[in-house]
């Protein structure tokens, strides 16, 4: 059951990205480009980001929770902000409708929960690998961190089904929020208001110093019900975007046939 339950997780975190992307390349005649953009956009963000937070390690483990998540949260918000203005600016200059910005969120968080659903199924290969043979005898685990490994398999293989299951929906709520922070980004390229970068930046930065800081003190079950409030409020200010968006169509359509 219990493997059931995570291929089913990895399998949907892979799957649920490229069906959104169909779909929507489809519905609206896009350029798979769009998601291509939206995808290297992301990697590129982690190239500093994830080797700059692995060395802060050391320095993360003397300070607070609230600390580490504040930290944590702003990194993420830093970088990958960052890399969306400067594929929103640099790159995608033509690229200022709201379905351009809901596909290119999706290539980026979309991008994020194959890598994600990827690494899982990798894990559990190894997990089913290591639960049926004698770890000691592996050449690859040191004498010292035996011990540790067979509580990391015996903890893998204890957990309950539901909590394997949790994975492809937070993947879910993090596609909604990188949906919302690249519309977020675009409209305030689009205005020429650069207040938007910072909103975009500080509501990614809170979401995930909200989730860091509670998945260690409250646990991983009411963590993801916390995420999945901030993927509704990140849903509704799609739609509200939006809105937005398209008056903007309309006041630069009034102003060509005023021209």
């Amino acid at each position: 059951m219990l493997t059931a339950a995570y291929v089913v997780s990895f399998t949907g975190m892979i799957l649920l990205p490229i069906i959104l992307w169909i779909v929507f390349t489809r519905k609206y005649s896009l350029s798979w480009k769009l998601v291509l953009a939206g995808g290297l956009t992301f990697i590129a963000s982690q190239i500093l980001h994830i080797p700059l937070v692995v060395g802060l390690n050391k320095f993360l483990q003397y300070t607070s929770l609230l600390v580490t998540a504040i930290v944590l949260g702003l990194l993420a918000g830093v970088f990958e902000e960052t890399a969306r203005y400067i594929l929103f600016k640099f790159i995608l200059k033509r690229s200022r409708s709201w379905k351009e910005g809901v596909l290119v969120g999706l290539g980026h968080g979309g991008t994020e929960a194959i890598l994600i659903g990827i690494s899982v199924a990798l894990t559990l290969v190894n997990m089913i690998a290591d639960k049926n043979i004698d770890l000691s005898t592996v050449p690859s685990i040191p004498p010292e961190q035996l011990e540790l490994a067979k509580q990391q398999v015996e903890a893998f293989w204890s957990a309950q089904p539901f909590m394997a299951l949790l994975g492809v929906f937070e993947r879910v709520f993090a596609i909604c929020l990188h949906v919302c922070l690249s519309l977020i980004v675009l409209y305030g390229l689009t205005k020429k208001q650069a207040v938007w970068f910072w909103l975009a930046l500080l509501w990614h930065a809170f979401v995930d110093a909200v989730a860091v800081y509670a998945g260690q003190s409250i646990g991983a079950l009411p963590t993801e019900g916390l995420i999945a409030i901030f993927a509704a409020i990140s849903v509704w200010i799609i739609f509200k975007m939006k809105s937005k968006f398209e008056q903007i169509n309309e006041v630069g359509e009034q102003e060509a046939v005023a021209g």
